[in-house]
This record gives structure tokens, sequence and C-alpha cells, in this order.
């Protein structure tokens, strides 16, 4: 790959958001501490907030399956990194799968930052499989989740189309 444009490592919310699709409150990662786009690496960082769409009063937080959105959320914007440096929109993704997923805390409390960790683990053309973790700042040595998630991206869009 050959890049056309250096992003920063640290990237801002207000840079980030013009990498993913994602918007308004649907829009949860905060920023982009580190990426690779060679080795196909991210680490994301965001805070749980009583903003957060996912959030629950009764458990003064968020359940910790929304982490699998952070991990997939996070594997857009290492797409919207990896097209930003080559000069290239990136291209949209669509989850296929999503196995051995673990939590082992049932929420996040407000307050609570979360960060993630993707690496790509397998690559078939356009299908890429991503290993994730999401680790509590309440516990940052172990995973509060993890999971693999596979992912098609494609330019065209059509190919979803049924006739």
């Amino acid at each position: 790959m050959t890049k056309k444009f250096e992003l920063s490592q640290n990237v801002p919310r207000e840079k980030l958001i013009e990498l993913v699709p994602h918007k308004s409150k649907m829009f949860l990662l905060d920023h982009i501490v580190h990426h690779d786009t060679v080795a196909r690496t991210l680490e994301t960082v965001s805070l749980i907030t009583e903003e957060n769409i996912f959030y629950d009063e009764e458990i003064g937080g968020v359940p910790s399956y929304v982490a699998f959105e952070l991990i997939a959320q996070s594997i857009s914007a290492l797409s919207g990194v990896t097209g930003y440096e080559i000069g290239c929109k990136p291209k949209p993704g669509f989850l296929l799968s999503l196995i051995n997923y673990s939590a082992s805390v049932p929420f996040f409390k407000a307050g609570t930052s979360i960060c993630v960790k993707i690496k790509k683990v397998d690559e078939m053309e356009n299908i890429l499989t991503y290993y994730g973790e999401a680790f509590s700042s309440e516990n940052s040595e172990t995973p509060a989740v993890s999971t693999t998630v596979t992912v098609m991206e494609t330019d065209d869009l059509n190919i979803l189309r049924t006739k």
C-alpha cells in the first residue's frame, strides 16, 4: 500500500467522524490512540456517558455487549484510516459473523473509559477477520469483552441488491 497522506496516531473525534459512516448518537468512538494500516491494527478509546444511546439508567451505564459495537466501529475506523492514507474513500463494510464472544462484566458504569484493540487475523479478497478486545478503565489488564468478527468490504453496494 502506497501512502499519500499520513494521519497522526491520535485522531480526535472531530476527524474520526469523517472516516466512519456512523453519525449522530450511533457514533460511539471518542478517538483513535494508535493505528497501523500495514499490520491492520487499531486502538480506540471511548468514554461511557449518560448521553450514550445505549445508556440504561437502571444499571447506571451501558450493557457490556455494547463493546461489540465499539469493536465494529473500530474496524470501520481502520478502514477509514486506511482509505485516507492511500487517498481513497473508505470501503463500506458489512458484518458477516461474530464468534467466540466473551464478556467478563455485565455492564460498564458511566464515567468508565473503554479501550478497544483490534487486529486483522485473516483476509481472503474482500473478506476480513479481526480479533477484538475491549478493556475497561476499571480493569485495564483483563479484557472485559473479546470476540472475533468477520466483515466484508466492498466498493460496489449493488452486490447487495436482489433482482
